[in-house]
């Protein structure tokens, strides 16, 4: 403000004998104060905002003539300045220059100066005027708000559309100035598109007023957007001017109204519409519904929905006429049904059509509509049959060979069969068997099911069988059956196949026996016929003919005749020329190509002969498999005889099967199958044959001898428990206690040992009332509840199975009959009874009968009355409390047995007029002394002598002359309801005569029911319909009359019309359509359903359901508001959009939920779509994780290297990808380097700038990210490797794969042994060549020593031993192969890979004094030890070594006795030896003067392993004894044949292993038993009996099958879960049985602990690398050291490889991967850690620390951190708490803020 002060001075003089004169104002420049308050006051002004108590200058006065008075300041006038009596002046109140008054912005102040003189004031005044400065003080205000303007969609750009917008700022100045703008709030996107829709201009009216105006920027459209809110922002001193550039700022809303125009076609509410419906549905059956509306939905228009028969061809269905849907008529629906029968095999499932919504004005179709698809996705039904491509199949087979054929099983050829089912597949699944055959089991099919369509082949299950020598088997008729799963009762097929067979020489000529022997004398002439052999050929023709003929050495001396095989003498024999001659006699058929057979045939030439063979051993064993013809251990007879030599033939005379199975050759004693043996067929059952085996010599006369061979028969399982009868019976009382005994079964198995053991189990038929023990009897389960009423007999099958592998079942069935037991309890016929007797009928008289029964058959019932229960009541119905003078108790009696009651003593109506009691029937034959009771009541009523007053029949009484009937409601008209009986005792007559009475307050006011007047029938005279009654009882009086007419009696009828479920209930919408998110789980809420039913009671309750595909999905609940249903989601529903979008169900609301089967329930549906609308709930997936693609530097840029492909299963944006590249390793260092980019649409990887120098740091590993435009965004990455070339493609150097390596081109492998044979398999290399169309060739690029033990396929790349049994781990221990890998098409393009190969020990070395390093012996050596010393005096320490490892390296010393080297067993007598450590000690005290020296001998052996000396072969060991035979030694040698004796033994008790949560290999764990028998005696069985899955902190200890698997052979133990996420915390505790192969019951067993961790969890620690360190040895010996010394901790080595850090790998560390299991679970990385600085000690004694978790972070700086996430993730939470806490308070302040500024406001207002 500015405020303008003049001061006025004035000089006055009073001279009145003492002059006192004024004070005078010190004028400078005429102002009249002092220049200072001028220039402040006047020309400066004062600002408005100026501080109270602000100093603005100081008055000066003084008196003319009187220098020294003091004179005192004020103002008289106004508070806004304040005066100090010094004559300073302050600002005393706020100004504002706004609120000045009407003279403008000045405000007035008087000064005054005054003194005393004499008391008297001697003063004078000035009156000034302050000059009020403005500042910006008032922001700019809205005037005439709200602002709400409309504008036309139509409207065109530029159109006002509001101009009353009034601003005003009461500031002067450029303060004044405005400006006008629209606001956008980058919070809310909405501002921004307002702004951008409407702009404003502004016109000023005078300083301080404006006006806006608001005008359109673009078109507008009433369908995309209704409203519009626009934020008009006024600022002031736009230029910041003055007052340190302060402006103000003022907001306000103008909404904005769309006004609809006629200008969109109409819509559907979704598109394309789908719709389901089964094929075969009924013509009219509704399927679904179209719903569209104006697009205009401001002015809309009625729309015409319509078929669009152009894209209908098949008119299959209807769309009903469109009706409005109300309250709003502004969606029309129009219903979709079928029209025609539909068939889904011939529309495809599918049938898609189009539908019209038209606009309507006044009832034509305008130019405005829109088009949209309907998909029907047609349902299947099964309503076809599997059916064969052709009914009949006729092929001609050959014959087959079943030698070329595995298992003696081939397909058919020649067979093209198809079966097809055009269903769904859900409906398609259809099985394949043979429905007949000629030859049961012959044929076989495959597959024996499929889905839709499959290939059918014939198996011929025994080749052997197809024998067309047979000529029942020369055609083969099968009929194959298809049968449809679903229906298969309804739904198959057939086709016939004829097989026929041709022949084929598939047949080679037999010879009866394998070998002849003729014995000829010497003499006999030339002629003589020595034998005829003839074969024979199972084929026919030429195939079967044979020509026989001899071969061999001396074949001139026979003769053979090639078509009778008859052999004759050709030339003289001559013994002592050749004792024998080996023929052999060949057979050989006509066939093309021919086969041909031989034997052997031997003829001996005779001589004298007086000696017999003689066998040795006298006996042999041997044994086979049942059902195989390999012997296991093979049987070659021997004999031999001093005079013929080896002239010996041999044949078995005894024990032979019937059909001679086995044989044995004449000349080499070899003993053979000819077929494979059953167990059943040994002798006497007893599992072995006792073969009688005769040798024979070949000398005059023939000498022979017997011996035995026992052939043990082991047993397979090959037949099924067969029960001793098929069917059993038994009969037990109904009352039978749990455990009764009911039968015994018995079943037997042919079988051997386990294969025979039986188990029994009772598989069906025995409701749970029955069990079965391992002996085969059942009794009665607990808990049976056996009834003879409920099931009489029950037919139980029971299974019997054997304990073989597999085990193989049979099955009996017993049936139990149910005998009757007294156990039931008896029951009246009916409840109540109802008599009357007349009080004069003599004692004895009949009242009336009670009748029980009992369903029991030894039932015996007896009557009795329970005399506590009897009551009497007055003819006025009191009850009668007293037994005096009248007991009444007395009136009556029952007959025990027939339940008559009869009147005991003489009745008084006067002192009872009724009497009630209940009658007890009791059964006395009840079994277990339980009672068995039914009660009655029986109600009489005694009638007066002298009373002639008609009565009617009860129940009506005369205390209680009432009728009550329950009616139900709707009866049909005319229906008789009762009849109404009543007696004139006079007679007595009937009463004929019944008039209804009429009422005054009440009574049958609807006429409801008619009273016949002759008949007494009340009949239903109108309606009775329950819901529309007022009251639901209906009462009326009948009166009867006698037949004089002068008595009447009336009887009172209630009539209860009672409810029927006659209502449906009716729901109160025809159709229900909700959405729910994909999202949503169980138990939210969907939506609420209602429906009505007018019936009461129960019948009006409602229970809702669904039905339809995915009904499952939801489920409806009662709601506690009456009639309502919830629909919520199921437990365990999972919604996807993307499989599912829309369920089409069926919901129904049905009454009577309580409703006995019997009961009415009345029900009505309507039909429910559930919407699933879609969300970001899929992540894009690669098709890959990782890629590898390959490019040159070369090439230019922008060049596509290669594409990953993701996809996104969500809908719309939720499902648009966008690609990126997160990272590339190694990392672009400038701008030049960042070599990649990828396309964000396609995937498409590409070369951003030029590779030119980047194959120096190939290959490049890039992390790729696919990402959603959903919300919340999703993303996934893959791992792309990309391989920058020097130079062409075909330049580059072959890949290597394996073997693989890490930081290094060093592999270092460790699964050799030392001495391991030629050909065992070391590692398989690979390479891949980069030059396309090549291939590798490998090779060994090396020159020295270590190539030469070793070979490499150069083709397959397999590394193998080349030498045998040569690899010496003790000579040297490491080999060193260079792998050079070559390109096929380019020998210039090589790559190299060192393999390392560590030989494993084995237990080859003998200890030994020689070559010991750091220690000779010389020879003798020498020691002294002191005579006379005590015993136990160290003499020497003896030490040898053994150049294997551990545990093969133990020495185990002794005294070795030797005469010739003078080593005397006697040493033993002065010295002792430790024998584990070597040392020598005195065992007695020494005399030097009886013995001065001793020569003692120690030998070095390894403990427990004695060294075997392995013999020769028998022809090298024949070649050294031969020179040594001077006959007077003997060399014996002795084979020592095997028995199972042993059983298998494994070397531990129990062990621990581990594995990952997700397995990385395999194999889990190898286990070896040791059988030290030969053969298949040492084989061993491996199985897991036992496999338990045990976790302590949940106690959880459950059996899991298949958790892991075993190889029966090798004792492999492998994974038998993908993942095992579900078993971390706890461990598998299994138990390994290995039995021996022939035996079962020999067997020992094993316990392996499995630990499941995850690989985060394993903990590490660090040592330096040294790689003359044994490395597995030390890991070993570091887990024992640490298990031994942790007795809460078990420690698992999983990984020993190069330290790795966040950073890289260090070559120069080695990392030591640990599980740490505490109380039996591992442990996760920070426990774990934790329990590694336990033992600190012992790693640091080894050179270890560092220990932590043994994955590394990330990054470098949160490197240990891993484990710890839980600590970053609560300061997380903490600091997102704090920040809301934070955000919170903000606006809290900002609201007390506002409503501060807005009082403020208001009161500035008021002033």
């Amino acid at each position: 403000m500015k405020v303008y002060l003049t001061l006025l001075a004035g000089f006055f003089s009073l001279v009145s004998g003492q002059t006192n004169n004024a004070p005078v104002f010190d004028t400078l420049n005429t102002t009249g104060v002092d220049g200072d308050l001028r220039q402040r006051l006047v020309t400066t002004g004062v600002l408005e905002s100026t501080p109270v108590g602000t100093i603005l200058g100081t008055l000066q006065a003084r008196v003319p003539g009187n220098p020294n008075v003091v004179i005192t300041y004020g103002a008289t006038s106004g508070q806004t300045l304040r005066v100090l009596s010094n004559g300073t002046v302050l600002l005393d109140r706020p100004l504002d220059r706004e609120a000045a008054s009407s003279t403008g912005n000045n405000l007035k102040v008087t000064f005054e100066a005054y003194y005393f003189s004499n008391q008297a004031k001697i003063f004078a005044d000035t009156v000034i005027t302050i000059t009020v400065l403005d500042v910006n003080d008032e922001k700019p205000e809205f005037k005439n708000t709200p602002y709400n303007a409309e504008v036309p969609e139509d409207a065109s750009i530029g159109y006002t559309l509001y101009s009353s917008i009034l601003l005003i700022d009461l500031d002067v100045g450029y303060f004044s100035e405005v400006t006008l703008s629209c606001l956008v709030n980058t919070t809310n996107p909405e501002t921004q598109e307002s702004c951008d829709t409407f702009g404003l201009n502004t016109r000023q009216n005078s300083q301080g007023n404006y006006t806006g105006f608001v005008f359109l920027k673009r078109t507008l459209d009433y369908e995309v957007k209704r409203g519009y809110t626009m934020t008009l922002k006024a600022v002031d001193n736009p230029s910041r001017s003055g007052n340190n550039g302060v402006q103000l700022t003022s907001t306000v809303n103008i909404l904005i109204e769309v006004v609809d125009r006629q200008d969109s076609p109409p819509r559907f509410l979704s598109t394309p519409i789908t719709i389901t419906v089964f094929e075969n549905a009924i013509n009219g059956t509704r399927v679904g519904a179209v719903t569209a509306q104006d697009g205009d939905e401001g002015s809309p228009r009625p729309i015409k929905i319509v078929n669009k028969a152009m894209t209908d061809p098949n008119n299959l269905f209807y769309l009903s006429p469109a009706v409005p849907e109300p309250p709003a008529n502004l969606l029309y629906n129009s219903t979709i049904s079928v029209l025609k029968d539909i068939d889904r095999e011939t529309q495809l499932a599918r049938y898609d059509f189009e539908v019209e919504a038209i606009e309507m004005e006044n009832g034509v179709e305008t130019d405005q509509r829109v088009t949209t698809k309907v998909i029907v996705t047609i349902l299947d039904e099964d309503d076809n049959s599997p059916t064969f491509q052709q009914s009949l199949y006729n092929i001609s087979v050959l014959e087959m060979d079943s030698s070329s054929y595995v298992n003696s099983s081939a397909t058919v050829p020649g067979l093209n069969m198809r079966v097809a089912d055009p269903d769904d597949p859900s409906n398609a699944q259809f099985t394949i068997s043979i429905l007949s055959q000629p030859n049961p089991g012959l044929f076989s099919v495959t597959p024996t099911s499929a889905t839709q369509q499959a290939q059918v082949t014939l198996i011929v299950n025994d080749v052997n069988q197809l024998d067309y020598e047979d000529v029942t088997k020369r055609t083969q008729q099968i009929l194959i059956l298809a049968r449809d799963v679903n229906r298969p009762n309804e739904r198959s097929s057939t086709a016939t196949v004829i097989i026929n067979l041709e022949d084929s020489n598939d047949n080679t000529p037999q010879f009866p026996q394998n070998e002849y022997t003729v014995f000829l004398r010497e003499n006999r002439p030339v002629g003589t016929q020595i034998i005829q052999i003839t074969g024979s050929d199972l084929d026919s023709g030429e195939n079967g003919r044979l020509v026989y003929s001899l071969r061999g050495t001396g074949i001139e001396k026979f003769t053979v005749n090639p078509t009778t095989g008859q052999i004759t003498l050709a030339q003289p024999l001559d013994y002592e020329d050749t004792p024998a001659y080996q023929l052999l006699f060949r057979a050989q058929d006509r066939g093309t190509p021919s086969r041909e057979a031989s034997a052997s045939l031997t003829v001996t030439v005779l001589d004298y002969n007086d000696f017999g063979p003689v066998f040795n051993p006298d006996s042999y064993q041997t044994s086979v498999n049942e059902g195989e013809t390999n012997i296991l251990i093979p049987v070659i007879v021997k004999a031999t005889d001093q005079e013929s030599l080896d002239n010996i033939t041999y044949v078995i005379v005894g024990g032979n099967t019937l059909d001679n199975a086995f044989s044995l050759h004449p000349r080499t004693g070899v003993l053979s199958l000819s077929r494979g043996l059953n167990y059943e067929e040994t002798p006497d059952r007893k599992g072995y044959f006792r073969l009688i085996v005769q040798a024979t010599d070949s000398d005059q006369p023939p000498q022979s001898s017997n011996t035995t061979v026992d052939v043990l028969v082991i047993d397979k399982n090959n037949h099924d428990p067969t029960f001793l009868q098929s069917f059993y019976t038994a009969n037990i009382s109904e009352g039978s206690p749990p455990g009764s005994f009911v039968k015994t079964v018995s079943a037997t198995d042919q079988d051997f040992g386990s294969n025979g053991n039986i188990s029994y189990s009772i598989w069906s038929g025995g409701l749970d009332h029955f069990t079965i023990d391992q002996r085969g009897q059942v009794t009665v389960s607990p808990g049976a509840a056996l009834d003879v009423d409920n099931v009489r007999q029950y037919n139980i099958l029971i299974h019997a199975r054997d304990q073989g592998s597999p085990p193989r079942t049979g099955s009996a069935t017993l049936q139990v009959t149910l005998r009757d037991s007294n156990n039931k309890d008896p029951f009246f016929s009916e409840q109540v009874y109802i008599g009357s007797v007349q009080e004069t009928v003599s004692i004895g008289t009949s009242v009336l009968q009670v009748k029980a029964n009992d369903t029991d058959s030894t039932k015996s019932l007896q009557y009795s009355i329970d005399r506590l229960s009897i009551i009497a009541k007055s003819s006025d119905g009191t009850q009668i409390t007293t037994f005096y003078p009248y007991d009444y108790r007395e009136a009556f009696e029952i007959e025990p047995t027939s339940g008559v009651i009869k009147v005991k003593n003489l009745l008084r109506r006067d002192s009872a007029a009724a009497i009630d009691f209940n009658v007890v029937v009791r059964d006395v034959n009840a079994e277990n002394n339980k009672e068995q009771t039914a009660r009655a009541l029986v109600l009489i009523t005694i009638l007066g002598s002298a009373d002639l007053t008609p009565y009617f029949a009860p129940p009506w009484t005369i205390t209680n002359p009432s009728y009550y009937y329950t009616l139900p409601e709707e009866l049909a008209i005319g229906t008789v309801t009762s009849t109404l009986i009543a007696t004139d005792p006079k007679g007595p007559f009937s009463i004929t005569n019944f008039q209804e009475v009429p009422e005054q307050n009440g009574g049958d006011l609807g006429d409801y029911f008619s009273v016949n007047q002759t008949s007494g029938q009340i009949k239903v005279n109108r309606r009775l319909d329950y819901e529309s009654l007022n009251s639901k009882l209906i009462k009326f009086r009948v009166r009867a009359f006698s037949q004089d007419n002068q008595r009447s009696v009336d009887a009172n009828i209630t009539i209860q019309v009672q409810d029927i479920n006659d209502n449906i209930p009716i729901f109160l919408q025809t159709k229900y359509t909700v959405t729910v998110a994909e999202d949503r789980v169980y138990p939210y809420q969907i939506a609420s359903v209602f429906a009505r039913d007018r019936d009461s009671g129960s019948y009006s309750e409602i229970e809702y359901s669904l039905s339809g595909q995915g009904y499952e999905k939801f489920m409806i609940l009662p709601s506690t508001s009456e009639d309502e249903g919830l629909l919520l989601i199921s437990n365990g529903t999972v919604l996807d959009h993307e499989t599912t979008p829309v369920y089409s169900l069926l919901l129904t609301a049905q009454d009577n939920p309580r409703a006995l089967s019997s009961e009415v329930r009345q029900r009505s549906s309507v039909p429910l779509t559930i919407q699933v609308t879609d969300i970001n709930d899929n992540p894009p997936q690669f098709s890959s994780a990782e890629y590898s693609f390959l490019t040159v530097e070369s090439y230019d840029v922008n060049t596509d290297i290669g594409e990953v492909r993701a996809v996104d299963s969500d809908s719309g944006v939720n499902g648009d990808i966008v690609y990126t590249i997160v990272s590339v390793d190694p990392a672009p260092r400038t701008q030049e380097e960042d070599y990649f980019g990828i396309s964000s649409e396609s995937g498409m990887l590409y070369s951003k700038n030029s590779l030119r120098g980047a194959s120096a740091k190939s290959p490049y590993r890039l992390v790729v990210q696919a990402q959603d435009l959903g919300t919340p965004v999703l993303v996934s990455t893959a791992v792309v490797h990309i391989n920058v070339s020097s130079g062409q493609l075909d330049n580059g150097k072959p890949i290597w794969i394996s073997p693989r390596f890490g930081d290094s081109n060093v592999v270092t492998i460790m699964n050799i042994t030392e001495n391991a044979e030629i050909g065992t398999v070391v590692i398989r290399a690979l390479a891949m060549p980069r030059t396309p169309g090549a291939s590798i060739e490998y090779s060994i690029l090396s020159d020295n020593e270590d190539t030469t033990e070793f070979a490499i396929d150069k083709d397959t790349g397999i590394v193998t031993v080349a030498r045998n049994r040569t690899l010496d781990r003790e000579k040297q221990e490491i080999h060193d192969l260079i792998l050079l890998a070559t390109d096929t098409l380019n020998n210039t393009l090589q790559s190299t890979r060192l393999l390392s190969i560590k030989l494993q020990d084995m237990d080859d070395e003998d200890p030994s004094f020689k070559n010991c390093p750091n220690r000779q012996y010389d020879v003798p050596t020498e020691t002294s030890v002191r005579e006379s010393e005590p015993i136990g005096t160290l003499v020497y320490t003896a030490r040898a070594c053994d150049r294997d490892n551990a545990p093969y390296n133990t020495v185990q010393y002794s005294f070795h006795e030797d005469n010739s080297t003078y080593c005397y067993a006697n040493i033993t007598q002065s010295f002792k030896l430790d024998s584990a450590t070597g040392e020598i000690s005195t065992n007695k005290i020494l005399d030097r003067e009886s013995q001065s020296t001793y020569l003692i001998c120690v030998k070095a052996k390894s403990p427990g392993r004695r060294r075997k000396r392995s013999l020769p072969s028998k022809q090298e060991l024949e070649a050294q004894l031969l020179p040594l035979f001077t006959g007077d030694v003997l060399f014996i040698l002795v084979t020592v044949s095997d028995v199972n004796d042993n059983k298998p033994t494994f070397s531990l008790t129990d062990d621990y292993t581990y594995i990952f949560s997700y397995p990385i290999k395999d194999n889990v764990y190898q286990l070896t038993a040791r059988d030290p028998d030969i053969g298949d005696k040492g084989r061993v069985r491996y199985t897991i009996t036992r496999c338990q899955y045990i976790n302590t902190a949940k106690r959880r200890n459950i059996t899991v099958f298949d958790a892991f698997r075993i190889n029966n052979d090798d004792g492999q133990i492998s994974v038998g879960f993908q993942s095992y996420t579900y078993f971390v915390g706890g461990y598998f505790e299994l138990t390994i049985k290995g039995e021996d192969y022939l035996d079962s019951s020999m067997f020992s067993t094993y316990k392996l602990k499995v630990y499941i961790g995850e690989k985060s969890s394993q903990v590490r620690v660090v040592m330096n690398a040294d790689p003359n360190r044994d490395q597995q040895k030390f890991v070993n010996d570091l887990e024992e050291e640490l298990n031994r010394d942790s007795p809460n901790a078990l420690y698992i080595p999983t990984d020993t490889r190069y330290h790795k850090t966040a950073t890289g790998t260090s070559v120069n560390q080695i990392d030591i991967c640990f599980f740490v299991v505490r109380n039996n679970r591992v442990v996760d990385s920070y426990d774990g850690s934790a329990s590694l600085n336990e033992v600190q000690s012992i790693l640091s004694s080894r050179g270890l620390g560092s220990p932590g978790p043994c994955e590394p972070s990330t990054t470098k700086s949160l490197e240990g951190w891993s484990s710890y996430w839980w600590v970053l993730v609560a300061f997380a939470i903490f600091m997102f708490v704090i920040i809301l806490i934070l955000i919170f308070a903000v606006i809290a302040l900002y609201r007390d803020y506002e409503n501060s500024m807005d009082a403020i406001t208001k009161v500035e207002l008021v002033r």
